[in-house]
């Protein structure tokens, strides 16, 4: 369906019954088993998750990647009760929808390959330019190679903005103690990083109030 639907996504973006659209593009997510070693294939939610109409979209690297505790106390720090969770203020997405986990490390999860993204890339591509958000905020570097489609180096990368057609990309690093040696080098602490999101998102809901 995705495939088919690629070049109709202009006419798409704008026709009633988007968040049908992107179920069904969930469901045939559900169904695929291109990748080996994505089995047992624990995939994602099936319904599209987050807020359809902000015009902010938030791409992880893999269901289980993002460190949520983190982002969610973020958001929490600003302070309004319309936006407690990171669904109220964004579409939530990954650049791979199944859970990558090691085969030997039970519950903990891998990066998701380059093959396994690019499998994946159609699907999201698909849900972007569906929705056409006014900005994609993406978490760690498979993530931002997923939707920018060219390779990047995120500790470089961290902070920048760029252009994906009329779309605004941010490119972030992961959220994640793991990530404390690349802070560092960006003269940043995990709590200093937490402090940063907490100011995006404050000036993400700002530029919402203004706009509506």
């Amino acid at each position: 369906m995705v495939s088919a639907a690629l070049d109709q996504t202009e006419s798409v973006s704008r026709a009633p019954g988007i968040a049908g659209i992107l179920a069904e593009v969930r469901a045939e997510v559900a169904a695929c088993r291109i990748c080996p070693g994505m089995k047992p294939f624990r995939k994602g939610g099936k319904s599209p998750s987050g807020n359809l109409d902000t015009g902010y979209m938030l791409v992880g690297e893999a269901p289980g990647r993002v460190t949520d505790e983190m982002l969610r106390e973020a958001l929490e720090a600003v302070g309004d009760e319309r936006f407690r969770r990171l669904g109220d203020l964004f579409f939530l997405a990954e650049a791979v929808r199944c859970r990558p986990a090691h085969q030997r490390i039970k519950g903990r999860t891998r990066v998701p390959s380059r093959p396994e993204c690019r499998n994946c890339k159609p699907y999201l591509h698909f849900e972007i330019r569906t929705l056409h958000p006014r900005m994609v905020v993406t978490l760690g570097a498979k993530a931002a190679e997923a939707v920018l489609d060219r390779p990047i180096k995120i500790e470089r990368e961290h902070g920048k903005r760029h252009l994906l057609q009329e779309i605004e990309v941010l490119t972030l690093l992961m959220p994640s103690p793991n990530n404390s040696a690349s802070l560092k080098r960006l003269d940043m602490t995990i709590a200093g990083y937490k402090r940063w999101l907490t100011g995006l998102f404050g000036s993400l809901i700002d530029a919402l109030d203004k706009r509506f």
